[in-house]
């Protein structure tokens, strides 16, 4: 395999970043946790394992920057059904590889919550997924929970929803990367809790 050919998937970059912004313009309500940061941590994270794997990266790509399209449109984890209908006609718009399509839409469609780990059927589903859910751990997983969940929910909450996500990970490799991250967030919440008592 030459260069261009394991290269080729970076040029889809700049046209799916193009694509975000236009259709984060389009959405009535941006979610601030779920932003063009979020998809560059978890897009790092998708090329490292994907390139680990021998993932097809072209599909990871188009599925990292697509796939919380409809989470700017509702606000709730279960969102990976409407992130796929919002992101076909996206594909149909930068003429993505059309036999690349449908994988991508199903790893965007069962990335979150709703779906169980035996509906991610594909490796890159199951990368996407760990690197979505990765994202919620360590120093950035600390800033994230607080932005969107600290004074509307208890801690308890937080701690349970990272053990859910740490559980749920796919990927042994997943879990290589990111335990120190996981040993982190936790340890932090917990001893918030601590510290704060019942205002917890």
């Amino acid at each position: 395999m030459d260069n261009q050919t394991t290269t080729h998937w970076k040029h889809w970059i700049p046209v799916l970043e193009n694509e975000l912004a236009v259709e984060m313009q389009k959405a009535p309500s941006p979610s601030e946790v779920h932003a063009k940061d979020h998809i560059l941590r978890v897009l790092r994270r998708c090329i490292h394992l994907g390139e680990k794997l021998d993932a097809d990266l072209e599909i990871l790509v188009a599925a990292v920057y697509l796939h919380d399209l409809g989470r700017h449109y509702i606000d709730d984890k279960a969102h990976g059904t409407l992130s796929a209908l919002k992101a076909e006609p996206v594909l149909e718009r930068i003429n993505f590889p059309q036999e690349k399509r449908a994988t991508v839409l199903h790893a965007i469609s069962v990335h979150d919550v709703g779906a169980t780990p035996e509906d991610r059927t594909t490796l890159e589903s199951k990368i996407l997924y760990d690197a979505d859910k990765i994202d919620t751990l360590g120093v950035v997983g600390v800033l994230r929970y607080i932005r969107h969940f600290y004074g509307k929910k208890p801690i308890d909450y937080m701690l349970d929803d990272i053990d859910a996500r740490w559980e749920g990970l796919a990927l042994t490799e997943t879990r290589n990367i990111a335990l120190q991250d996981y040993k982190y967030i936790k340890d932090y919440f917990a001893q918030l809790k601590e510290e704060l008592g019942a205002d917890a």
